[in-house]
């Protein structure tokens, strides 16, 4: 496994199971529409449009022969949210990408791509980040339950991949292009609706189990009180294991001290998601053939939406 097929696992991974970031670091927002006091489900219209901002920041801090070292990585997508279908039991909504911005910094490293610059300048030919540029001008299809938030079928993501790999061929013919894999698992039906779902979920009454996405495996629960919701694991559970790779050199992670919080706008005037937020913390501890590492984790995620102009 390459270091950008990682970097795109885990990134993606992390943003398709309880993840996002703070909106600081890539883009002004303006404000938003007004918000109205939080209901129950959302109430969609056909032809309805909304801009929103989606961003995701993760902070990755660890100890490496007496040095400290962090590296943080951001992610934006700039998109318009439109309403095809809607019923009180199913919605079909298309979100179309319009600006990606990625950043990467840490010691000796200043990675930036952006592809609202024409041209030369957007990044895309940065060896670990470039790749995703490939998002911008994207459209996925989401299928919802108004009522509960719960997006139950994404379409799209194979349309990624496909630009991904014509942007990072196979070097010998007969191969499969060196981000395929990766691009597959972090933007199949299955991740992308871990993404939406954790962005437009709606308050319950009762606990609900989130399904965490590759590498990681297993679930955290999310506790609502009223708009508010808390992330942690479930009771009797200390901590979840995965494996990045196998033999013949295995490198296991266990990941644990695991909380996190946010809270959700549920409608904007127009009837559309009004926006979330939160945060999430944890340590993952890497088993190789040397002795443990442990990496401190902290993502910040926020959905925004911004001005529609005219």
């Amino acid at each position: 496994m390459t270091y950008r097929s990682l970097f795109l696992s885990v990134l993606f991974g992390c943003s398709a199971s309880v993840c996002a970031w703070s909106a600081d670091a890539a883009t002004t927002v303006p404000p938003a529409p007004a918000i109205v006091p939080v209901v129950s489900g959302y109430q969609f219209i056909v032809g309805t449009n909304q801009l929103y901002a989606y961003s995701l920041k993760q902070t990755v801090s660890w100890n490496s022969a007496g040095d400290a070292l962090t590296y943080q990585s951001t992610l934006m997508w700039k998109f318009l949210l439109t309403v095809v279908e809607a019923t009180p039991e199913r919605a079909v909504l298309e979100a179309t990408i319009l600006r990606v911005q990625a950043t990467h910094e840490g010691p000796g490293s200043r990675r930036q791509v952006d592809s609202g610059i024409k041209g030369e300048l957007n990044g895309a030919d940065d060896p670990l980040i470039g790749h995703l540029l490939a998002l911008s001008g994207a459209v996925l299809t989401l299928v919802i339950n108004p009522t509960t938030g719960q997006v139950s079928d994404v379409r799209g993501g194979e349309a990624i991949v496909a630009k991904i790999n014509k942007q990072l061929p196979a070097l010998i013919a007969g191969d499969a292009p060196p981000l395929d894999a990766a691009s597959k698992a972090a933007f199949s039906g299955e991740a992308l609706g871990r993404i939406w779902n954790q962005l437009l979920a709606q308050p319950r009454d009762t606990s609900v189990r989130v399904a965490l996405g590759p590498p990681l495996h297993g679930e955290v629960e999310r506790q609502w009180q009223g708009a508010q919701f808390t992330l942690l694991l479930p009771a009797g559970t200390d901590h979840l294991d995965a494996t990045l790779v196998g033999d013949p050199t295995p490198v296991a992670v266990k990941m644990s001290a695991l909380t996190g919080k946010g809270g959700v706008n549920v409608n904007l005037k127009n009837g559309m998601p009004g926006g979330s937020k939160g945060e999430l913390g944890f340590l993952l501890t890497f088993n190789a053939l040397t002795q443990p590492v442990g990496q401190q984790h902290l993502i910040n995620w926020e959905l925004v939406p911004l001005i529609l102009k005219p």
